[in-house]
């Protein structure tokens, strides 16, 4: 495997762009033109752990990409990568196709020890599908939105945003190809 140049801190970076792309998701769920998530391939099911909760699921690359409130992530036939909003932790979800219930402690699944190339390499399929998703979204409704939405965020209390929506799109770009080239976030304000 080879080594590549991420720091602890990068994985600490990339779960805080996935806090903030989290309440942009559900800003997409409530858009005026419809829930996006929906107009974008997700199924919208009952939550498997939270009541009167839901969880967007849709296949992508031989697995699925499932968000919740607590958590998101890609996972496969093997291995997952998942968001754990609440630890404000990146890590591999190690459990075959069953995926995390929100609500239950399922420490078992997640994998200990792993590499900084593990995460990595387990975060791809995720992130490509983010990188795509947002290129769509902003291609039909501009980067206007996504910094409304990033204002409305950075009003949340207790909410700490990260980057603007343009340079967070090229930082997580970066994460996802070209790891070695990777700046703090705030380099890229």
């Amino acid at each position: 495997m080879t080594t590549i140049g991420l720091a602890p801190w990068h994985l600490r970076d990339l779960a805080a762009g996935l806090q903030q792309q989290m309440f942009f998701w559900g800003q997409d769920v409530v858009h005026p033109a419809g829930n996006l998530l929906v107009r974008n391939g997700f199924e919208r099911l009952p939550s498997k752990g939270l009541k009167g909760t839901s969880c967007y699921r849709r296949e992508w690359q031989g697995g699925i990409i499932e968000l919740y409130g607590s958590c998101a992530g890609w996972y496969g036939p093997k291995e997952g990568f998942t968001f754990m909003r609440p630890r404000k932790r990146v890590v591999i979800w190690d459990s075959g196709e069953t995926t995390p219930i929100p609500g239950k402690r399922e420490l078992e699944s997640i994998r200990a020890g792993v590499s900084k190339e593990e995460l990595h390499a387990a975060s791809r399929p995720f992130l490509d599908w983010l990188i795509s998703y947002e290129r769509k979204v902003i291609d039909q409704f501009g980067i206007a939105y996504r910094e409304e939405n990033y204002l409305k965020y950075d009003k949340v209390p207790k909410a700490t945003s990260w980057i603007w929506p343009e340079a967070a799109l090229r930082w997580m770009t970066t994460f996802r190809d070209s790891p070695d080239e990777l700046v703090r976030p705030k380099q890229l304000s």
